[in-house]
């Protein structure tokens, strides 16, 4: 994506990546559907764009991985 940004603009269409092995919450909380406190995916493909989305469930970040 970043290279395809870069070709086709000109430009990178981001500036900063973060990579990480576990998602937490706004209060550090592991995200849990037990907790209810998980993100709706279309929500997040609306906000990041669903190349982010796909990224992050293809490289399986989560502990121990």
């Amino acid at each position: 994506m970043a290279m395809m940004g870069i070709e086709f603009t000109g430009k990178a269409p981001f500036d900063v990546v973060y990579l990480h092995g576990l998602v937490r919450d706004e209060q550090g909380r592991k995200m849990s559907k037990t907790l209810g406190n998980v993100l709706n995916p279309l929500d997040v493909i609306s906000e990041y764009g669903t190349d982010a989305l796909r990224f992050t469930l293809a490289t399986g970040t989560t502990p121990g991985q």
